[in-house]
């Protein structure tokens, strides 16, 4: 008989969520980044736009608060640079700074290769299907927890 947690879809996606970390970490220590910082440097532009810091928290459903640490920590390393916004004094626009742009490349670099390494025998109709299918269950699960 087959144990129940071979077909549990959070639990597999858990281990990949832990493992991305230890990798994420290990590949990036390099440049004093973690597996909490990554995301938000490869999400900013080089060209000097920069964007606000809620948008940040929304585009992967992370917490103002955790954001706002996060934000303090890669302004204190030199990556990014955060200003008040002219038009909500609240809020905060952020950009990369000379260092943070040379370093992005090389988070890039890691995250492609991690998507490389967890997708190895898979051709790219299949890794579309999976990303698919990712988002559906992602947008399932934030329905459920947000009331949307």
């Amino acid at each position: 008989m087959e144990h129940i947690e071979r077909k549990s879809i959070g639990k597999w996606i858990s281990i990949l969520h832990r493992q991305a970390q230890i990798y994420i970490n290990r590949e990036l220590k390099a440049y004093n980044i973690n597996s909490s910082e990554y995301f938000y440097l490869a999400n900013l532009t080089g060209d000097g736009e920069g964007c606000n810091q809620k948008y940040l928290s929304d585009l992967n459903h992370i917490d103002d608060a955790l954001t706002t640490r996060v934000m303090k920590k890669l302004e204190e390393k030199g990556l990014i640079f955060r200003e008040k916004s002219q038009e909500d004094k609240r809020a905060y626009h952020i950009r990369l700074t000379n260092k943070g742009i040379e370093i992005q490349p090389k988070v890039l670099a890691v995250l492609q290769k991690w998507t490389e390494i967890i997708s190895e025998g898979m051709d790219e109709m299949e890794r579309d299907v999976i990303i698919k299918k990712l988002m559906l269950m992602s947008e399932n699960a934030l329905r459920e927890t947000k009331g949307k």
